[in-house]
């Protein structure tokens, strides 16, 4: 176990002395700082070890190999197909099983086209970078080589339930190096091609691959090819029976074709025909799986499963999936090695004997930070994979094993500054934790723009999480206004709904106006439209903005039957009585009558109420003096209408 810890060296000369302490930060970092161990006798003073030099505070995070720019562009694609995942299983086509082995095709495309990112890139990067692309290479090679294998047994719909030929396609997919040599010796001058000092090397590579026209193509572009060995060789391959289950044959016709084949080229064996030319020799007895041939080849196998896969083709090419576990620990064991297995050949041995649950459990330990186990487990799970395991594993689901790993997966993206969103998604497909730790991890995403913070915002409403939502705002609103900008505060507030903030904030409008004499942020006091009714100060500010628009336009008879319904609500904060009222003044002294007598009498009952604040003393005798003109000459306007 100690192997596996990784030790850190914290560069500060506080940590030396006083020793550390450690807190979590959001989603995935851990803070360093120094720190001295106090225990409740010690008395309360400042630390010996403090000085005038700053303190460090050290962040650590995991490395996440999907956060390498080249790999990001493996998480979005791979993003989209998930989706389309989960939308076919949604959607309960009738060939169920036949999309998903689409969509499984389609994940395989892109780590493909990852790997062909890496190699380009590692021929352009310095060497420094050169070993760790080197290594994401071997990590998404061994990811594609086992999607590959559980693609065949797991999901694919194999005709016949003959795997041998899915088996050998994947054999030549992940060792193309015979079928590049052979193309290359065909393609270029075909005289004397056996002098080439990988020739028989290709022909025997391309026979375990189960290529045998190849072979064939080889052999006659040998020298000696019109000799009689060389055309009984081409005639005995030409008439090699080949089993693929879509010829419409049964397996008996098959096997006897079979068995009658192989007599045939065993008794041409023992009659020695072949032994004029070695390489042919080997070549028949290997077809024939004769022991000792097999033995001499086995050098030539750069792993077990490509000899497993050349053995099966000339022994056993009826062979079904789950036999391929008993024949797999057969050719790790003529290859000797069996202690000497690494976590591909794990992996590939689990899948073989059909232990879904020990593959996944060993595809966890690999270090592409949960992109591999997540996909592969739910499509597994969709294939109906899964479901088997419970009667076999106690306490086992197969809904909570596909979103654990699933939530930890969009846990790890949430992480990233710009990988959160592509997150979400994976969490939205959980149906147990996924809304609850959307709810946690929102509003701990480092929002270092207002757009990045709208955009966080948006997505918490699109999930209905009020909570989350008011609580951004909040942050947001505050860190507006604490910068001077009262009106994106506030529009922060009104996103939110959150009625205290908002009337916190339009008092500070109000209490602007005040010190300043005016009202900013006009284009948005402007559009407040029903967005005021979220509390009753910003019914206030609004009209009492409306108020001043009419007042300076010359509408003043509007400003004035405005200002009459203001005065009469319940909505003016104290602090604010003696603008209004004071605001009335030119208004009463207009020469044109504005105020009924019933208005003049609202005003004068305010007036009384008021008349005690002290912002008002100076004012109190010229409020009384234009109220009494206009009451009089209101009551005078009136009298001569009635009559």
């Amino acid at each position: 176990m100690a192997k596996d810890l990784k030790i850190f060296l914290i560069p500060n000369d506080q940590c030396r002395k006083a020793g550390i302490a450690a807190t979590s930060l959001p989603i995935d970092e851990i803070s360093v700082f120094a720190y001295e161990k106090r225990n409740i006798l010690q008395k309360d003073a400042p630390s010996h070890f403090a000085s005038n030099v700053p303190a460090s505070v050290f962040h650590l995070r995991q490395d996440v190999l999907l956060f390498h720019p080249i790999l990001r562009k493996l998480v979005n694609e791979s993003n989209g197909v998930f989706l389309a995942v989960q939308s076919m299983v949604n959607s309960k086509p009738a060939d169920q099983r036949v999309e998903l082995f689409k969509l499984s095709r389609q994940y395989r495309s892109i780590i493909r086209a990852c790997l062909e990112n890496l190699q380009d890139e590692i021929t352009k990067s310095k060497s420094a970078e050169k070993e760790e692309l080197q290594n994401y290479i071997t990590v998404f090679y061994s990811v594609e080589c086992i999607w590959h294998l559980c693609e065949i047994l797991f999901v694919d719909v194999i005709p016949g339930n003959l795997v041998l030929t899915q088996l050998l396609e994947w054999i030549r997919f992940h060792f193309p190096k015979y079928e590049r040599n052979a193309a290359t010796m065909l393609s270029g001058d075909l005289s004397g091609l056996e002098s080439h000092p990988e020739f028989w090397e290709t022909v025997l590579g391309a026979l375990l691959q189960g290529r045998v026209k190849v072979v064939r193509a080889l052999l006659r572009q040998h020298s000696a090819s019109d000799s009689s060995t060389f055309k009984l060789v081409d005639q005995v391959l030409r008439a090699m029976p080949v089993c693929d289950g879509s010829n419409g044959a049964s397996i008996n016709e098959f096997n006897m074709q079979w068995r009658h084949w192989t007599m045939d080229v065993q008794s041409k064996i023992d009659a020695k025909l072949f032994s004029a030319v070695k390489h042919l020799d080997l070549i028949m007895r290997l077809v024939v799986g004769e022991e000792k041939a097999w033995i001499e080849i086995q050098d030539q196998c750069e792993a077990w499963y490509e000899y497993l896969a050349g053995w099966l083709f000339f022994t056993e090419p009826t062979v079904k999936p789950f036999e391929l576990g008993q024949f797999a620990k057969r050719s790790i064991s003529k290859m000797r090695m069996n202690n000497r297995l690494k976590h591909l050949d794990r992996v590939l041995l689990a899948a073989m004997e059909y232990d879904i649950f020990q593959v996944i459990k060993e595809i966890q330990f690999m270090t592409e930070n949960g992109w591999f186990v997540s996909h592969l487990t739910d499509l597994l799970h969709h294939c109906g994979r899964l479901s088997g395991l419970e009667k076999e594993v106690e306490n086992f689901s197969a809904d909570k094993l596909r979103e654990s790993f699933i939530l930890d997966y969009g846990v790890t993206l949430m992480g990233h500054r710009s990988l959160w969103q592509v997150g979400l998604t994976y969490l939205d497909h959980c149906p147990n934790d996924g809304l609850h730790v959307i709810e946690l991890l929102l509003p701990r995403i480092n929002m270092d723009s207002e757009a990045k913070a709208q955009k966080v915002v948006r997505e918490a409403k699109n999930r209905e999480l009020t909570n989350v939502v008011q609580s951004i705002c909040k942050v947001q609103g505050m860190v507006s206004m604490k910068r001077g900008r009262l009106g994106n505060a506030l529009s922060w507030a009104l996103k939110s709904q959150d009625g205290p903030f908002t009337s916190f904030l339009s008092d500070k409008f109000l209490q602007e106006y005040i010190k300043d004499g005016r009202l900013g942020s006009k284009d948005l006091l402007d559009n407040l439209g029903s967005c005021m009714l979220v509390s009753d100060r910003l019914i206030f500010l609004g009209k009492y903005y409306e108020f001043q628009k009419m007042y300076q336009a010359g509408e003043y008879r509007e400003a004035a039957t405005l200002l009459i319904s203001l005065l009469a609500s319940k909505i003016i904060p104290k602090y604010f009585w003696y603008v209004l009222l004071i605001e009335a003044i030119p208004l009463l002294e207009s020469e044109e009558i504005l105020f009924s007598s019933n208005d003049t009498f609202t005003i004068i009952h305010c007036l009384e109420e008021k008349e005690h604040l002290p912002e008002l003393k100076e004012k109190v005798d010229i409020l009384r003096l234009a109220a009494a003109r206009n009451l009089s000459r209101a009551l005078t306007f009136e009298a001569q209408l009635v009559d």
